[in-house]
This record gives structure tokens, sequence and C-alpha cells, in this order.
């Protein structure tokens, strides 16, 4: 061994050892996919960020966070077999443009790097966090909303059963169903994607070899609840009820 090899080697391993507790754990594996303590924080700081919630990160959403990250990881794979077309800079910009519509004092732009740099985040983490639930939603448009199909016939039952029952529940008068009809048709048709989707990740995630390493990080907590396409993107998706078809 060269002479200068030695001392090196010791050098190298005493500052591995310094640096050990710092390094990032690996808190969970989903097939070959690594998922880290650092991933969990940052996608619970995108929650409260979006969410639009004060204090600070608790254990509950810490486990919720990972739940999401499993369930994303199992789409990303399936994303890349299925393939679908790149993310262009103006649809991640339309995107960003409504996600901060929608969350208290990000309309300007330094209340959007106040609210980032409160969070943690940097541009560049959220542009790749947008960048995949754009991708998630244009595959999830493919695989599910194609194959979905909502029947006169759904729609005019949906109408006499609930819809116009809960406008009298409220004390206001239903407007006749050749208004509210594409309204209708179009909850049903998300409460019908969501139910395929529910479905199709359950079976991705029996068929798929999931552990967890952090017991402060439980898996068994994820596996009690079912999956949801919320799940899997930023913002929840805002099905239209009855009372609120009737206002479009």
């Amino acid at each position: 061994m060269n002479r200068f090899t030695l001392p090196l080697l010791i050098v190298a391993f005493c500052l591995a050892s310094l640096g050990a507790e710092v390094l990032d754990r690996i808190v969970a594996t989903v097939d070959r996919h690594a998922i880290t303590r650092s991933d969990v924080e940052q996608e619970a700081r995108f929650s409260h960020l979006v969410d639009a919630k004060q204090g600070s990160i608790s254990s509950q959403d810490e486990v919720a966070a990972l739940g999401r990250l499993v369930d994303r990881e199992l789409v990303a794979d399936q994303v890349a077999v299925f393939g679908v077309a790149p993310v262009t800079s103006q649809e991640l910009q339309a995107r960003l443009e409504e996600m901060r519509r929608q969350i208290p004092g990000a309309q300007s732009e330094s209340g959007w790097q106040s609210l980032l740099q409160e969070h943690a985040l940097t541009e560049e983490e959220v542009d790749n966090r947008v960048k995949q639930e754009i991708q998630t939603f244009r595959f999830i448009d493919l695989r599910f909303r194609s194959e979905v199909r909502v029947g006169p016939r759904a729609i005019q039952t949906y109408y006499e059963t609930k819809f116009v029952a809960e406008m009298k529940q409220r004390h206001l008068e239903p407007p006749p169903l050749n208004k509210v009809q594409d309204q209708i048709e179009a909850i049903l048709r998300e409460e019908r994607v969501n139910a395929l989707i529910s479905d199709w990740l359950k079976g991705l995630r029996n068929q798929s070899r999931i552990q967890a390493f952090d017991p402060s990080l439980p898996l068994a907590s994820i596996e009690k609840k079912a999956p949801d396409i919320s799940d899997l993107h930023l913002l929840p998706l805002h099905i239209l009820g009855p009372s609120e078809a009737a206002k479009q």
C-alpha cells in the first residue's frame, strides 16, 4: 500500500464518522425506491404550505406525508411505463398560478417568497413537485377518465334522489335538470374516477414490497387508510356538491 494511502483512509473514516449523524436516513422503501427522512419532512411542509396551516409539523403530519409519498412512488413507476408527455413551462406556470391563487398571501411575489422561506422550501422544489402532479393527472386522465361514462339514467337518478333532496333541505328551489345536468355529470364522473383510482392504488400496494424502517413513521396506520386520489397531489380535489352545482 502506498504510504500516503493509509493516512488518507484514516482521515476519510474520521470525517465520515463525524458526519454520520447528519446523513439523511432512509425511512421506507417502495420496491427499489428509497424514501428518506428529508423527503417526508419536505412533503409535510408542502402540505402545510398549500393548506395554509400554521404551527410546527406534527408526527401525524409526517405519517400522512409518508403515505402520500408511498402512493406517488407506486404511481410514478406506472407513469414511467405508460409514458406521458413532458410538462411544458407554460403548463407549469399556469398550475403554479392556480395554486398560488388558492393560498392566502401567495398572490404577490413578495408574499410568495415569504411563504416559501417560512416553510423552508425553494422554488425549484415547488416546481419539481408541481411537475410531478401535472404528470400524475395527465396519466390519470389517459388511464381512467377516458374509460368513465355517465349515462342519462345515472344523472336523472342523482338529480331526483340527491340533488333535489339536498336543495329542499336547504330550503332552496331546485333548478330544472337541464340547467344542472352538466355539473351533475362532472360530479358522477369524478366519483367514479376516484373509486377506480382507489381500487387501483390498493392493488399496487398489494403487489409491491413496501418496508418501513423508522418506528415513528409506522406503515400500519397508512395501510389501514383506504387509498385516495387526494394522496397524489398538492391541492384537494374539489368536487361540487348539489348546492354548489346549482350555482354554476
